[in-house]
């Protein structure tokens, strides 16, 4: 690699006026969410653990606030959401404890007949559970719910019609190891095409299954990718996440960062990282329409003596390309380490310079 000063010096400059995260929101006091959802108008749904509540919040707004939706009966934590209809959601709750959860209940939050204040069912009580996590609705049954059992190491399938639910698979690869400190198995689950994607917090994988279209039978389950922790790491682990239309993964990846998986595995640490504060306790991802931005919810936490509640952090997915005269367009993908630690919030890249190039200049697309 031929390192070039100046190119560099140019790419900060770049980089430093196309800052890739900004925080929308934060609660002030400990609020922890969960999930997340986008609505048809751009507003976002968070799933909370404080009190079962629900809110929504406008990221497009000059001044985006949080603004409690409901809070959903019988239960004291809400963790999975998807769309089940034309601005309907399904909503999972139950009562939390210590890695277990009673009274698991799904709910739907329906705002297609009033946008501010929708109507809220209960449709299911789901028996012999433990812990309900990350939750999908079939794309062409959208009624038919798959939801992760984090604990059970089980993906349960729920008709929001008829209330019934059953266990559909149950695989050593969704499952936390006996012996494991992270006792949370598969944790976020998406349904994209034929198949379902998943995380399991305590194997640090993410994996996809083929699903038939009424989401009853399952097929070979394949590891995409192995989480790559840098020496030390001992707390890194992938929570949920979101797809793009290419297959990129965007994956929360507590205690800070947020990581790109390619559809070949390959991984990368897109925001966040190290010291950086701009995600304190990632634990969602959704990709707006277009692919451009991304918005990561957060569970906050205590870092450096201060406590932070939960974040919404819009994260811009631009990349950083380079061209110079009479050569080709080219991303660059190798991190550059040596730039101050203020960049750590971003992904700052070198290049490999060809010969003769006498002129570049950056942009994000």
């Amino acid at each position: 690699m031929r390192f070039n000063p100046t190119l560099s010096l140019a790419m900060l400059v770049s980089a430093t006026s196309a800052q890739l995260t900004t925080q929308l929101f934060n609660f002030t006091s400990s609020v922890n969410i969960e999930n997340s959802e986008l609505r048809p108008n751009g507003h976002l749904l968070l799933t909370t653990f404080y009190k079962a509540h629900l809110y929504t919040l406008n990221p497009q707004s000059r001044n985006p606030k949080a603004e409690l939706v409901a809070t959903l009966p019988g239960a004291t934590a809400l963790t999975g959401i998807a769309s089940v209809g034309d601005d309907k959601y399904a909503v999972v709750g139950g009562v939390r404890g210590s890695y277990h959860y009673d009274n698991e209940t799904i709910y739907t939050v329906d705002f297609s007949k009033n946008a501010t204040n929708p109507t809220i069912q209960t449709v299911a009580h789901i028996p012999d559970t433990d812990m309900l996590n990350g939750m999908a609705s079939m794309p062409s049954q959208p009624h038919i719910l798959l939801i992760a059992d984090a604990r059970l190491g089980s993906i349960f399938r729920v008709d929001i019609t008829t209330g019934i639910s059953k266990v559909v698979l149950k695989n050593d690869a969704l499952a936390a190891p006996a012996n494991s400190s992270m006792p949370i198995g598969i944790n976020g689950l998406q349904v994209v095409g034929d198949n379902v994607y998943f995380t399991n917090s305590a194997l640090n994988i993410f994996a996809r299954v083929p699903v038939s279209e009424d989401g009853e039978t399952f097929g070979r389950i394949q590891v995409i990718a192995r989480l790559e922790r840098e020496a030390g790491d001992t707390e890194s682990d992938w929570d949920d996440f979101a797809v793009d239309d290419s297959g990129n993964a965007y994956v929360a990846q507590p205690p800070g960062s947020i990581v790109k998986i390619a559809p070949d595995g390959t991984q990368s640490v897109v925001a966040g990282g190290g010291d950086s504060l701009a995600f304190i306790g990632p634990t969602s991802v959704q990709i707006v329409s277009g692919g451009k931005v991304a918005y990561v919810t957060t569970r906050g936490g205590d870092e450096g003596g201060v406590s932070y509640g939960g974040q919404v952090v819009a994260l811009r997915l631009h990349r950083l390309q380079w061209i110079c005269s009479g050569a080709t367009w080219r991303n660059y993908t190798r991190p550059n380490h040596k730039l101050p630690r203020v960049f750590s919030a971003y992904r700052i890249f070198e290049r490999y310079s060809p010969i003769g190039c006498t002129e570049s200049r950056g942009m994000w697309l």
